[in-house]
């Protein structure tokens, strides 16, 4: 074997690797199960101290992983006379993970279907009071975002309304720039008030603008939807933040005060 044949070999070893390491550490295992998974690949049937000499690891974490592998089925062990060898299942049995991990999920997700509503129903505020809650950050900005698109897509008309301020809207999607494209493929509607230049009409939506005062930056920006109001602002270290306001007096007085205004510009 020439040394060009030789470093092929060895880089596609270390791709096979790379793979199946990512694929397991996927599926929940340990960096240390996946190496010593691959290494089991590479040989034969074989000892631990075979396996911890080839992976790098030692013994310990060596036998702890392969127990691991063996109760998933990716490992097979037999023993002859007071020693025990193992080797490596084929790497189809990945596929019986994925396929036991998608009904695990499936189950979950019929769980949760009936788990979720009797949980928002437990956590519903007392009549008359306002929920309000807080959101930093730009995680919580996609919350407020994901929120938005879910509450809308159950109204009878699935519309919301915006007050967009310019200095503010560089910071409202950056975090989930296909937002629009979710909004348009569930077909919710937006109202646009813009405050400033610099911001185009997209699908369903309709936009009209306000100049900017002169008065100062107006950094906020304010969706009115379903029976919650949100507004958005940004702190002088330049994290943005939210207050969600849920109460359908507050949210059909602010929806009242923009329809008067949109009749108006």
């Amino acid at each position: 074997m020439t040394k060009s044949e030789l470093f092929d070999k060895i880089m596609f070893m270390n791709k096979d690797k790379l793979t199946v390491q990512s694929l397991l550490q996927e599926l929940d295992f340990t960096e240390a199960e996946a190496e010593t998974y691959w290494a089991l690949l590479n040989l034969e049937t074989v000892s631990i101290r075979k396996v911890s000499t080839f992976s790098g690891i030692n013994r310990g974490t060596t036998y702890e992983s392969i127990k691991t592998l063996v109760t998933a089925g990716l490992v097979h062990a037999r023993k002859s006379g007071e020693r025990e060898y193992f080797s490596a299942e084929s790497p189809e049995k990945i596929y019986d993970l994925i396929r036991g991990r998608r009904k695990e999920l499936w189950n979950a997700q019929q769980q949760a279907s009936k788990l979720i509503p009797e949980l928002l129903a437990k956590k519903a505020r007392p009549q008359g009071k306002p929920l309000v809650r807080y959101y930093e950050d730009d995680d919580g900005i996609v919350t407020i975002l994901k929120d938005v698109l879910q509450s809308c897509s159950r109204l009878d008309e699935p519309l919301y309304r915006v007050y967009s301020s310019r200095s503010l809207r560089k910071y409202m999607y950056r975090k989930f720039p296909n937002f629009t494209d979710r909004r348009v493929a569930e077909g919710i509607a937006v109202k646009v008030i813009a405050i400033g230049e610099g911001s185009d009409t997209e699908g369903l939506s309709e936009r009209k603008w306000l100049s900017e005062s002169g008065d100062g930056d107006l950094s906020s920006y304010t969706i009115i939807y379903a029976n919650k109001v949100a507004n958005i602002s940004i702190s002088s270290d330049f994290t943005p933040y939210g207050v969600v306001i849920e109460d359908a007096g507050v949210a059909s007085m602010q929806e009242l005060l923009f329809e008067r205004l949109w009749k108006t510009l």
